[in-house]
């Protein structure tokens, strides 16, 4: 068997035509950006750069200088990389970066309906990115569909966009921005951007999934007041892995406070019904008269009647016995129809009798 690696058709390192020039791939009409796209040395990469009219302004320059600082401080598989900042002849001021053949998660969710587990996956390599820039004292501050990128190979995720990000290290650019339909209130309304309002964001994301697990995660992430979030996004990320979805929680404690209660209803169920007085006195004596009758069979051999008497009648100062006087023949047959006054011995005999029959 030949395992030799080998290519099956005719390699080339020439670039196919056309692709080593610039190639415009994204520029919103509200956006101050254009992303370019070209070959370098065989690898494709992109250009960020300012539109045409904002090219020069000091405010746009800046910020698109902190936006390559934010990201070239970033390293993580979620994340776009940042090479460098550099001037281009056509463009001017240009963040060259990572490019990522993939859709806007807008995109992807337009696509229909796909497995639950990509969507998992997607939403936990969301919160795994957003998790390391936490960590890195980083906020996003700008986090959407359009802003997060799925690979087309493998649905991996990429956020990209830092154009309205900040971190505690940096001193300009401070203002209170942000897409209005995905900020959190508190952003919204001119107050200060933090770990919660960037959680507020995420919820608005993973809202747009069909997903039933989610909701209650969801509706604690779009909570009005930041404190009645999640305070990290590792709370989300153990919620969306230990939590049940709301019905089948309701179902759980229905099924322990079931099994806890079948003892308890076993029994009330089983316990004995009450006998009334006269039904009992029947069965007693009814008893009685069926116990009386095969005590000739089954008491006379083995059960002596005088030791037997005298025990269960429990004499209480018994006279000394004569060895030399004849011994007592056992009772046989005693009679049902014994006297009426000596219910003692009755009474004793219908326990014995009932204790052998046990």
């Amino acid at each position: 068997m030949d395992n030799s690696s080998e290519f099956f058709d005719v390699p080339s390192v020439e670039s196919p035509a056309g692709l080593s020039a610039l190639e415009l791939v994204g520029s919103s009409p509200e956006g101050y950006s254009e992303i370019w796209k070209f070959d370098r040395g065989g690898r494709f990469r992109v250009l960020k750069c300012l539109k045409k009219e904002r090219r020069g302004d000091p405010l746009y320059e800046r910020l698109l200088l902190k936006e390559f600082e934010i990201g070239y401080s970033l390293g993580h598989g979620n994340i776009c990389e940042y090479y460098s900042f550099k001037t281009h002849p056509d463009l001017g001021s240009c963040i060259e970066m990572e490019w990522i053949d993939g859709r806007t998660l807008e995109d992807f969710l337009a696509e229909g309906r796909h497995e639950r587990s990509v969507y998992d996956k997607i939403v936990e390599e969301i919160c795994s990115a957003l998790a390391y820039m936490h960590a890195k004292q980083v906020l996003h501050r700008d986090l959407k569909p359009s802003n997060i990128l799925v690979t087309f190979n493998g649905d991996n995720v990429k956020l990209i966009d830092f154009g309205l990000s900040d971190t505690d290290s940096s001193s300009i650019l401070k203002t209170p921005a942000g897409t209005a339909v995905f900020a959190a209130p508190e952003v919204r309304s001119g107050g200060k951007a933090s770990v919660r309002s960037d959680l507020y964001s995420l919820g608005m994301v993973m809202s747009l999934f069909p997903v039933r697990k989610y909701s209650p995660i969801v509706r604690k992430l779009l909570s009005v007041r930041p404190e009645g979030r999640y305070a990290s996004v590792s709370e989300v990320q153990k919620a969306i892995r230990s939590g049940l979805p709301a019905l089948a929680g309701i179902v759980f404690i229905l099924l322990v406070a079931a099994v806890a209660l079948v003892p308890i209803l076993d029994r009330w169920f089983n316990r004995p019904a009450p006998v009334p007085e006269s039904v009992e006195a029947t069965v007693v004596d009814s008893v009685k008269t069926t116990v009386a009758e095969p005590v000739e069979t089954t008491v006379a051999e083995p059960v002596e009647a005088p030791d037997t008497t005298v025990i269960l009648n429990e004499v209480k100062n018994p006279e000394p016995k004569d060895p030399a006087a004849p011994k007592k023949q056992p009772v046989k047959n005693p009679s049902p129809k014994a006297k009426s006054s000596d219910s003692n011995l009755i009474d004793e005999l219908f326990r014995q009798a009932t204790e052998l029959f046990e």
